[in-house]
């Protein structure tokens, strides 16, 4: 009879639950520090005494809406007055699919700001947030409370953080997106190369925003919000993959982003982001004529209620959409000015 005694083998279930108790607690420590890293975001709550919305539309109460602004800072300033929105979307997020969609609204836009008539990246500039954000629901009719602002070098980041994206390059372009480059490079320090020519490649930080401020080539202001979206998809789409690429460049860019959405409202987006898609992006106004008027060119929507009505099918599924008394006032200034 062997008096050697049998190994005791551990059961697999054991094995198991000893893999899943490790696997909460990294998720657990993973969560921890994205919130504890979203508590350094510059919150900047608003004087709701000045936001002006607008809540005609019944079918928004199905979504909630976002205003996000990138100010043209040439010296890295975050300032709420003297710096105007080079980049404004409207971002429109659906509560119960999560489905979203981006409207970008042109800079050169014609609209009224607080009864004042000029472009609309202007409203930033003058008032800050509460004015752009007021400027944006009085001439689309919608009901904007949050917001979020950011500069040139956090998208820098952003890009970096999620290892580049991937671009194709069209030779048309492709003078400007250097002569960019080489003042992102100055701006945000580094040394990003120059590209080559036409083709696809991976677009570092400040390759990435270079292409997105590119307007004086065919399409202007238009072509130029196109690349914006498209850069923000693109970081969207590779930060959601890998989230945790994100925590590692959170220290520096959350610092940088202003916005009223508190640390538990951001941190529940975050826990959410893997359920975020975005479904379509498209630019406004749809329709316009770019006229030039006491010596400056600008984007006259034709018409503001036309393209109003547009964005409301386009965001909210409504059809027909009624606008506002106070948009038709604005509507009919807008065309008293350039006509139809």
């Amino acid at each position: 009879m062997s008096t050697q005694k049998k190994k005791k083998r551990r059961h697999p279930v054991r094995k198991i639950l000893f893999l899943l108790v490790i696997i909460a607690v990294i998720i657990a420590a993973i969560v921890f520090t994205a919130y504890k890293k979203l508590g350094k975001v510059n919150t900047s709550k608003l004087d709701e005494s000045k936001l002006v919305t607008t809540n005609e539309d019944s079918n928004m109460n199905n979504y909630t809406n976002y205003a996000f602004f990138g100010i043209d800072s040439q010296t890295g300033s975050m300032s709420d007055r003297g710096n105007r929105s080079d980049s404004i979307i409207v971002v429109s997020i659906k509560n119960d699919t999560k489905e979203v969609k981006l409207l970008s609204i042109y800079r050169d836009t014609f609209v009224s700001i607080n009864g004042r008539y000029n472009k609309i990246n202007s409203a930033y500039s003058w008032g800050g947030p509460e004015l752009a954000i007021s400027t944006i629901n009085r001439n689309l009719d919608l009901n904007i409370e949050k917001y979020a602002t950011v500069n040139f070098k956090v998208l820098a980041n952003l890009v970096d953080a999620v290892g580049g994206i991937e671009v194709n390059i069209d030779q048309s372009i492709l003078k400007n997106l250097n002569a960019y480059i080489k003042d992102m490079n100055r701006l945000n320090g580094g040394d990003s190369a120059t590209i080559p020519s036409a083709g696809t490649y991976t677009l570092d930080g400040n390759q990435a925003v270079a292409y997105s401020r590119i307007r004086y080539t065919a399409g202007g202001d238009l072509a130029r919000a196109g690349r914006q979206r498209e850069v923000l998809e693109k970081i969207f789409q590779k930060g959601k993959k890998n989230p945790t690429k994100m925590l590692s460049v959170m220290d520096t860019v959350l610092p940088e982003v202003k916005t009223n959405m508190s640390q538990d409202e951001l941190f529940n987006m975050f826990l959410s982001v893997a359920k975020y898609d975005i479904k379509d992006q498209q630019g406004f106004p749809w329709d316009q004529k770019e006229l030039k008027y006491y010596g400056t060119y600008y984007g006259f929507p034709t018409t503001l209620k036309e393209n109003v009505i547009r964005a409301h099918k386009y965001l909210f599924g409504t059809e027909n959409y009624q606008v506002s008394s106070e948009l038709e006032r604005i509507n009919q200034k807008i065309i008293s000015r350039v006509g139809e």
